[in-house]
C-alpha cells in the first residue's frame, strides 16, 4: 500500500502527458450541442436535400437522424464518430474534392465546419431520441405534441395524497421514508441498516458544507448519537445549515446550473488573453449569501432575472442577482448565441425545458412551437447587456471594503494605467484597426479590476431598452427572414391562453413571475430534484434538466410532488427542504451492498442502500487543505488561482473560472464548461485523476504542512503520529495492521529521528509520504 518513491511520484509526469496526448482527456458531447450548434446548420443548408420531411433523401443519405449520417448514404458512411478526418460529411463541407461539395451553391462559413469537425470529435451526438424511435408518429407535430402534453407526467399539477404507512421499523416517522418503502416493497425489497455514527457525521458534513468533520467533531456526535440518535441528528443538520460554510458548498451546484465563470467565451486574438469578466465575483457571492441567509427560492429567481424591476436599486446588494444574466457566454459576440444562451438557462435551468431547440423549426420532441422561443428571445431582447468594464454604469457595491493598505495601492496601479491610455491617445494598434487604448483597458485594466484586493467591487447588471423592439420569428433561425410577429410571453404549454406582456417593458418581471408560480407544475418539482440529487448521489428524475418527453419519468413520481409542495408550503425554503432529506431513514442507511438486493435493483433505484458519492474536485481540494491546518475560510472577494505556485489556500469555490480555457485539471474531475448550464456533475475514472494524488503540489503540499502542524509535532510517540495522520486524514482510528505498516514503511525510508531535546521531531518526508498515501486513498476520496 505505501511503497512508492519519489521516482515514482516524478515519473506520473510524464504519465500525465502521455494519457493528455492519448485523447483520454476528451469528454463526450451531449445532445445539446448538438441543438444549438449542429442542427442549425443541418437545417439551413441540409435538410432541403437529406431529411424525411422535406421527402427528399438524395444520394441515399438522411441528415435528420442519427441513425442517417452514422449509417451514411451511397457513398458510405457520412459520420464516423470521434473522427473527423474519416468523416465524408467534413470532406465534403471543406471542399477538398470537387466531385464532392456540400452543399453545393456555397461553402460553409469556417465557424460552421469548426462545430461540425468539433461535433464529430465529440461522438456526434443526436437528439436524445432517434425519429425512427420518438413515441409520435409524426415527428414535430405540435398538435399532437401539445394533446399528449394533458397526459405527461412533469406538465399535471402537483398533488400530494397522505403518505403510505411503512411496515419498516422507524420509517413511518417521515414521509420520504413511507413512499420510499412503498417502492421497496413493490420490488421484494429492504432497507438496509444505519449507518454507523461515525460514517453518518463524515457524510453529512460532506453534503452540507463539503468539508471534513475534525476528530472532535466525530467523537462529540458518536457521544450523542448512542444517547440519542434521532435529536443527535437534528442538533447537527442544524448547526451546519447555520454554519457559513453550507452557503459555500451549496452555492456550488447552482454555479453550475447558471454556468458561471470570470471570463467571456473567447480569447482576444491579439494578446491570448481572456475576455475577463472582473465584477463576476459579486454574483457568486450573492448566490452564497442567498443560501446562507436561505433566501426563499422564488424570491431567488426573480432576482436574477428582474432585480432591476421588483424594488433593488443600484445601492442594494440584491442587484448582483443580475449576474445570471450579465456572467454568462458570447457577451461580447454573437447576439443570437447570447440570447439563446439566456433563453437555455432560463428555461432548462428554471424549468427543465429544452426550449432552445425550438430555434430553427417547431421542437422536434416538445410541445415548444418556434413562436414560443421567439416570444422569449423578445424578452430578452429588450435587455442591454451593460459592458462588464463600464465602472460608471455598473453599480458599486459598498459592502465590499478594501483595506487601506489594498487601496492605496491599487490606486497606484490604476493611475499608471490610466496614464498609459491617455498617452496612447487615438492610435490604433499596429496591423489592427483597433484602438490601442481598447487594448489596454480589455487587458491590463480589466486584470487588475478582476484580481487586485483594493479595487472597487462592481455588480454585473442588465438593464431596460427603452423602446422594446418587436419580436419576429425567424424562419429556419436566420435573423435576416423575418417571419410572422410574435408577442412577448410565457410557454403555452404551461399557459394554455398567454397573456402578453406588457408593450412598454421587456417582460422579465412577468416572466420570472410566471416561472415561480406556485400552479407552474415545473419550477418546484425541477429544483427540488436538483437538491435530492446532490444529497442522495442519485436524482428522482435522472435527466435533471429535462422534465419532457425526452426526459426520464421519475422513479418515484409521489415522493417527487410531495417534496414539491411541502417545498412550496414551507416558503420555498432550501434549508427546510435539506434538513427534510438528510432526517429520512432512507437518507441515514449504510451504502454497503447486498449482493440478493444488488440483483433485484443494481442500480439501486429503490434506494435500498444509500449511494457512495466520490468528493467533488472542490471538495477534494478543500478536504486536503482542511486536513493540514491550511484552508482559509473567509468569505467573498475576487477570485485567484487553485494551483500554481501561488495558489489561494480558500475554498475551491473562489477560484478563477476561465470560460474558454477551462483549467485541465478541473476537466480531468470532471467539472463542467461554464459554457451552458449543466444538471449535474458527470462521473469518470481516468488515469489524470490519480497522477494528480500521486503529483500534485497541493497534495505534496498539504501532506507537508500536516506533518509539520503543531498537533502533529506534539505526538510524542510513532504510534501516536499514525494515530494523528489517521484521525486527521480519514476521521477514524487506525487498526493494528495499518498501524504496523505504516510504521515499517517510515523505518525503510528514513534514518532515525532528528532529536533536540522537547523539540524533537521526525525526519518529514517519510510521514509526508505516509500522509499523502492517505490522501491517495478511496476512503479519502470518497464518502459513505
Amino acid at each position: 500500500m505505501f511503497k512508492f518513491n519519489t521516482n515514482v511520484i516524478a515519473s506520473g509526469v510524464v504519465m500525465t502527458v502521455i494519457a493528455i496526448c492519448s485523447g483520454q482527456e476528451r469528454k463526450p458531447l451531449g445532445a445539446d450541442y448538438f441543438e444549438n450548434h449542429i442542427r442549425p446548420i443541418l437545417v439551413a443548408h441540409c435538410y432541403e436535400c437529406h431529411s424525411e420531411q422535406a421527402g427528399q433523401q438524395q444520394g441515399g443519405l438522411l441528415l435528420d437522424r442519427q441513425s442517417g449520417w452514422v449509417q451514411g448514404g451511397h457513398s458510405g458512411r457520412a459520420v464516423v464518430p470521434n473522427s473527423p478526418e474519416s468523416s465524408l460529411l467534413i470532406e465534403a463541407v471543406g471542399y477538398s474534392k470537387p466531385d464532392l461539395e456540400m452543399p453545393p451553391e456555397q461553402k460553409l462559413p469556417d465557424e460552421s465546419i469548426k462545430h461540425l469537425e468539433a461535433w464529430i470529435r465529440g461522438g456526434a451526438p443526436g437528439p436524445l431520441h432517434d425519429p425512427g424511435e420518438t413515441k409520435f408518429s409524426r415527428l414535430g407535430d405540435q398538435e399532437l405534441l401539445f394533446a399528449a402534453a394533458r397526459k405527461h407526467w412533469a406538465f399535471q399539477p402537483a398533488i400530494q395524497p397522505p403518505a403510505p404507512s411503512s411496515p419498516f421499523k422507524g420509517w413511518n416517522e417521515n414521509a420520504i421514508d413511507q413512499w420510499i418503502a412503498q417502492g421497496l416493497v413493490s420490488k421484494g425489497l429492504t432497507p438496509s441498516p444505519p449507518a454507523d455514527a461515525r460514517t453518518l457525521v463524515r457524510r453529512t458534513y460532506f453534503d452540507l458544507v463539503g468539508l471534513p468533520p475534525s476528530r472532535q467533531q466525530v467523537e462529540a456526535f458518536e457521544l450523542s448519537h448512542a444517547q440519542d440518535a434521532p435529536r443527535a441528528m437534528s442538533e447537527l443538520v442544524d448547526k451546519l445549515l447555520q454554519s457559513p460554510e453550507y452557503g459555500t458548498h451549496c452555492a456550488r451546484m447552482w454555479l453550475d446550473v447558471a454556468r458561471y465563470a470570470d471570463t467571456d467565451s473567447f480569447y482576444r486574438l491579439d494578446t491570448r488573453t481572456p475576455h475577463y469578466f472582473p465584477f463576476a465575483f459579486t454574483y457568486r457571492d450573492y448566490v452564497i449569501d442567498a443560501f446562507n441567509g436561505d433566501k426563499p427560492f422564488s424570491q431567488f429567481v426573480k432576482e436574477q432575472l428582474s432585480a432591476d424591476l421588483i424594488g433593488f436599486d443600484a445601492e442594494s446588494p440584491e442587484i448582483a442577482a443580475l449576474g445570471f444574466l450579465a456572467v454568462g457566454p458570447h457577451a461580447n459576440r454573437s447576439q443570437e448565441e447570447s440570447l439563446d444562451d439566456w433563453i437555455d438557462v432560463t428555461t432548462r435551468g428554471l424549468m427543465g425545458l429544452t426550449v432552445a431547440c425550438a430555434r430553427c423549426h417547431d421542437h422536434k420532441y416538445e410541445p415548444i412551437p418556434t413562436a414560443d422561443y421567439y416570444a422569449l428571445r423578445g424578452v430578452f431582447a429588450s435587455v442591454n447587456r451593460i459592458d462588464a468594464l463600464d465602472e460608471k454604469k455598473l453599480p458599486r457595491l459598498s459592502s465590499y471594503n478594501p483595506t487601506a493598505a489594498d487601496r492605496e495601492a491599487y490606486l497606484k496601479e490604476r493611475n499608471k494605467i490610466d496614464a498609459k491610455i491617455a498617452k496612447v491617445g487615438g492610435q490604433k494598434v499596429q496591423n489592427k484597426n483597433q484602438p490601442a487604448a481598447l487594448k489596454i483597458r480589455e487587458t491590463e485594466l480589466a486584470e487588475l479590476l478582476l484580481f487586485h484586493p483594493g479595487a472597487p467591487a462592481h455588480a454585473m447588471v442588465v438593464s431596460e431598452k427603452s423602446d422594446p423592439p418587436p419580436a419576429f420569428v425567424f424562419v429556419r433561425g436566420d435573423a435576416s427572414a423575418r417571419g410572422e410577429p410574435v408577442s412577448r410571453r410565457f410557454l403555452r404549454v404551461l399557459e394554455p391562453e398567454p397573456k402578453e406582456f406588457p408593450a412598454n417593458a421587456s417582460g422579465r418581471k412577468e416572466l420570472a413571475e410566471r416561472i415561480v408560480d406556485p400552479n407552474n407544475p415545473l419550477t418546484a418539482r425541477v429544483y427540488v430534484n436538483r437538491v435530492w440529487g446532490q444529497l442522495m448521489g442519485s436524482y428522482l428524475v435522472t435527466t435533471a434538466s429535462d422534465f419532457g418527453y425526452q426526459g426520464a419519468a421519475p422513479s418515484h413520481p409521489h415522493l417527487l410532488d410531495w417534496l414539491a409542495i411541502d417545498f412550496i408550503n414551507h416558503g420555498w425554503s432550501t434549508k427546510h427542504l435539506v434538513k427534510m432529506i438528510v432526517s429520512s431513514q432512507c437518507y441515514q442507511q449504510q451504502s454497503c451492498g447486498d449482493s440478493t438486493q444488488a440483483e433485484l435493483d443494481p442500480e439501486n433505484i429503490q434506494l435500498w442502500r444509500a449511494n457512495r458519492k466520490r468528493l467533488s474536485i472542490e471538495e477534494l481540494r478543500d478536504s486536503l487543505l482542511c486536513v493540514s491546518g491550511d484552508l482559509d475560510l473567509s468569505a467573498r472577494g475576487r477570485p485567484a488561482s487553485l494551483w500554481g505556485e501561488h495558489y489561494t489556500r480558500r475554498r475551491a469555490v473562489y477560484g478563477f473560472i476561465n470560460r474558454f480555457n477551462l483549467d485541465p485539471t478541473l476537466l480531468s474531475f470532471d467539472f463542467p464548461s461554464p459554457m451552458q448550464s449543466h444538471p449535474q456533475r458527470e462521473e469518470s475514472i481516468v488515469a489524470p485523476q490519480a497522477l494528480f494524488a500521486m503529483n500534485s503540489p497541493i497534495v505534496r503540499d498539504q501532506a507537508s504542512s500536516l506533518v509539520r502542524s503543531p498537533g502533529f509535532g506534539e505526538c510524542g510517540t510513532d504510534r501516536g503520529r499514525v494515530e494523528y495522520m489517521f484521525w486527521t486524514v480519514l476521521q477514524r482510528a487506525p487498526q493494528a495492521g495499518e498501524v504496523q505498516r505504516v510504521l515499517k514503511f517510515v523505518t525503510q525510508q528514513t534514518s532515525p529521528a532528528i532529536s533536540s531535546g522537547k523539540n524533537s521531531r521526525p525526519t518529514a518526508l517519510p510521514w509526508e509520504l505516509a500522509v499523502q498515501a492517505l490522501m491517495m486513498s478511496n476512503e479519502f476520496q470518497y464518502v459513505d
